[in-house]
This record gives structure tokens, C-alpha cells and sequence, in this order.
């Protein structure tokens, strides 16, 4: 019987041994198909990554146009407008070049404004933002007008004179 008992425990030591070293290889496979399933669900964050490179000419868009009524020669006019430029060329140096055009289209009025530049100068970095600009004393075409609609266009130009394209706002509201 202690043959047998001997046998048996080296049977046994032998089967434990193989499943161990199945085992044992089993995890390495599992923990080798667990990292492959991470790093395959991994996704880069690409809200760090520089602004891919856009075109020399300025491109805008409206973001947003506040208030929309304002009393004449009273309340200002907030237009938001976002930005991208690819070699960062907006804005002067200079105070007397101007930059920015809003035309009301209620006559033919063009008011000019300066941008500072907005990237450091001598550079060529893709830039992109947002941009306040502020209309101060809307006038009313017809002094004895209740209201007048007033529609404006708005483009920008870069120190390469590349004009953007021009986007137009919804009417505003001027009252007396």
C-alpha cells in the first residue's frame, strides 16, 4: 500500500506540476489578452494637440451677437467671432492699420477697427480663437422711425492682406 500511496503522490505531484505550469501559462496568455483589450480601448486625447495647419487666409464665423435691440447713440453692439489663422498673421503693430470691417448695410458704411497682433510677430503658428468686437453708437437711418432693422457684414485682414470671408449677422433691432 505505501507503494501504491508513493505512486500515487507522484502522480499527483506530476499532474500538479503540469497544471501549474498551464496554468501559469494560462495567466501569462490572459494577462497578455487583458493588456491588448486596454490599449486597444485607449484613445489619444487629441484636445492637446497643436492646430493642424489651416489656410493663410483668415477664416471667421459668427459666435454670437449681443443685445439684440439697442437704443440709438446709446447701447453697444457685442459682436463674438472665431478665428483661424494658419500662418498667425492677424492683427498690426501699427494703430492706423486697420484689421476689422463691419458694414452696415443700412447705407454704405464701413467702420474700421485696429487688431493688435494676435500671435508674436515673425512667426508662422496656426492660431484660432475668439474675438469680441464692440459697435458703440448705432445710429438710426430715419430719425423719425419707430425701429429699424440693422444687418452688418464683418470681415478681418492679415498683415499679408489675405481678407477672410465675410459673414453677416442677424438684424438688430435699433430703436429710437
Amino acid at each position: 500500500m505505501i507503494l501504491k500511496f508513493d505512486s500515487l503522490i507522484m502522480k499527483t505531484n506530476k499532474i500538479n506540476f503540469i497544471k501549474l505550469k498551464l496554468f501559469g501559462a494560462s495567466v501569462s496568455l490572459r494577462l497578455v489578452f487583458i493588456a491588448a483589450f486596454v490599449f486597444s480601448a485607449c484613445k489619444k486625447d487629441k484636445s492637446n494637440d497643436p492646430i493642424p495647419k489651416a489656410s493663410t487666409t483668415p477664416v471667421i464665423e459668427l459666435v454670437s451677437v449681443s443685445p439684440t435691440s439697442v437704443h440709438a447713440l446709446q447701447d453697444a453692439i457685442v459682436f463674438t467671432i472665431s478665428y483661424t489663422d494658419g500662418d498667425g498673421d492677424l492683427g498690426f503693430t501699427d494703430a492706423d492699420s486697420m484689421s476689422v470691417f463691419i458694414t452696415d448695410k443700412r447705407f454704405p458704411l464701413t467702420i474700421n477697427f485696429h487688431l493688435q497682433p494676435l500671435s508674436p510677430l515673425n512667426t508662422t503658428i496656426s492660431i484660432k480663437g475668439n474675438l469680441p468686437i464692440v459697435l458703440n453708437n448705432t445710429i438710426l437711418q430715419n430719425n423719425s422711425s419707430t425701429s429699424e432693422g440693422a444687418v452688418f457684414e464683418i470681415q478681418i485682414r492679415d498683415r499679408a492682406n489675405h481678407y477672410s470671408n465675410v459673414i453677416t449677422t442677424p438684424a438688430i433691432t435699433v430703436l429710437p
